[in-house]
Order: structure tokens, then sequence, then C-alpha cells
């Protein structure tokens, strides 16, 4: 964990490639140990997506660090792999204190709109975007959270597996005995892990995790294949993953574990979209108040 802390101190000031490199080879030693937005929708069956608020998901995802060749150079910083980034995010998560807070607050801003909302932990939410003309509205029913299309509650998500192999399985069990259906019917085996990437994805981006919760999403996140590193960008660092039909890009910034922006992102109701222009940010956490006048 000490390896992992002093990477993230060093992608937020790489003072000593020496250090980061140094630090990057323990960390691999670690890891081989055994313009028009698209939209597919994910709903549960019964769900008025009218009386859901649009909330979003940032998708994050990972690959493992490069492996050296032998008696060869190590990897330098700037080869860092998405893997070693969200590893290094993970344990930033980790060491954040508990959030508190009457609401759960998520900002979704794209191309000058915004859409927001409060949900209280019982579930009671307010939504606030083009379609209320500006003004917060409070739904007329409570709004589960959503994992990877399953509605949980804040209950549920504060008793989840705190280690990457067992949050999966509780994510894809959860999906296997569920309702969960896309616009074609219940869920195939590709639909399931997709559903529980964007579950993943929540953890560390839309949901009030727990910190262990979110590292373990980090660290689930960094098994995925094939994602790259795209250097540093303004607010962290960029990923990409070749993910369905289009690339999905992102940027995380391993010394806070947030990410800044995405080109893709799943609403509240389980819509997947994907956005080609600009890319989407999204600002998530606690608050104790209400926009004036709600």
């Amino acid at each position: 964990m000490d390896d992992l802390q002093a990477l993230a101190t060093l992608l937020a000031a790489p003072e000593s490639p020496q250090a980061a490199e140094r630090s990057l080879r323990r960390i691999q030693q670690r890891m081989r140990r055994p313009s028009r937005p698209s939209r597919r929708a994910w709903f549960a069956a019964g769900v008025s997506l009218a009386a859901a608020a649009a909330a979003a998901v940032v998708v994050v995802s990972g690959t493992a660090a490069p492996t050296a060749a032998p008696n060869g150079p190590p990897p330098t910083a700037a080869q860092l792999t998405a893997g070693g980034i969200l590893l290094a995010a993970a344990t930033t998560a980790e060491r954040e204190p508990e959030g508190s807070g009457a609401y759960w607050h998520v900002k979704t801003s794209y191309s000058g709109n915004a859409l927001e909302s409060w949900t209280a932990r019982d579930g009671r939410t307010w939504w606030r975007g083009d379609k209320t003309a500006g003004k917060v509205v409070k739904l007329a029913r409570s709004t589960p959270f959503r994992l990877g299309g399953l509605e949980v509650s804040f209950e549920q998500l504060q008793k989840l597996p705190a280690e990457p192999d067992a949050l999966k399985t509780w994510i894809s069990d959860g999906l296997e005995h569920s309702d969960v259906k896309t616009s074609a019917g219940r869920l195939d085996a590709a639909g399931q892990a997709r559903s529980v990437f964007s579950g993943l994805v929540s953890l560390v981006s839309q949901l009030p995790a727990s910190p262990e919760v979110r590292a373990a999403a980090f660290r689930a996140l960094a098994s995925y294949p094939e994602v790259k590193n795209l250097g540093a960008v303004d607010g962290g660092e960029g990923l990409l993953i070749p993910f369905a039909e289009s690339p999905v890009q992102l940027v995380v910034d391993p010394a806070t574990s947030q990410v800044r922006n995405t080109n893709f992102y799943v609403t509240a109701d389980g819509a997947e979209v994907t956005v080609q222009d600009k890319p989407v940010t999204i600002d998530a956490g606690w608050t104790d108040t209400l926009p004036a006048g709600d």
C-alpha cells in the first residue's frame, strides 16, 4: 500500500523519475500475482424513466502494468499504464475520510447544460435540468441508486464487499437474480458483463460508496484489459478503453481519486450515453442543503 500511495504522490508532482520508476517496478511485481449522443436504454421492469433523476455515471477501466523485458530498463514514468493510475487512485480513495451530509448531490455538465439531482438517504430525490426549466422539482416517489442497472438502497451500498473479486461477484449475482433488462430482453452474458463494468464505474464516480468499496472498485477496474494511458492532461491522467462500439475516454486524478470528465456516462434510469464532441464533467458529493427555496 505504501508503494501505491507514493506513486499517487509522484503522479501529482513527478519530481523524481527514478523514484517513480522504482515504485512502478514494485507495483508490477504485485500485479503479476495470482457530437450526437448515442443512447442505449437499460431499465428494470416497472421503473418509470420519467420518475428517475438524471444523475450520471462515469466509466473507468484499466489494464495491468507493462512488463519490462528481462534484464532490460524499467518503464519510465511516462510509460505508466492505466492500471497503475487506477491502483494509485484506489490507494488514495481508501485513505479518504467517510463522507457525511443529508443529500447526495450529482451534477452532470455537458456543452453548457447541467443536470442535477439531490438524493436523501431514504431515497427522496430532487431534480433540476432542462425539463424543469431550471427549477428544482421533488420527484413523486423515492428513487433508488443504480448499480450496473440494479436498484439498490443506501443501506445496501454500505454493505457491499470491499474486495475486488467479491464486489464483482456481488453485482453479477444481483443481476442474475434481478429483472434488469435491455430493450432486447433479459441480459445475456455480454450484457451482464457490461452491466457489472458499469456498476464498478458507478461506485468510483457517482454513488455514495464507502472509501473501502470505492478502492475495491478501482482495483477491479484496473484488471480490465486493453486500457491505455493517454498521458497527463488538464485535471489528471487521460485513459482510453475500446469499450463497446465507441472508445471511452476519461480523466482520472490519482492524487484525489476523482474522475474529472468522460465521453461516456450512464443516467440514473440506466441509459448509456456516448458523447462524440465534448467531454462530460461529473461532480458528486454530500451536502446538507438543497437550493434556496426548495
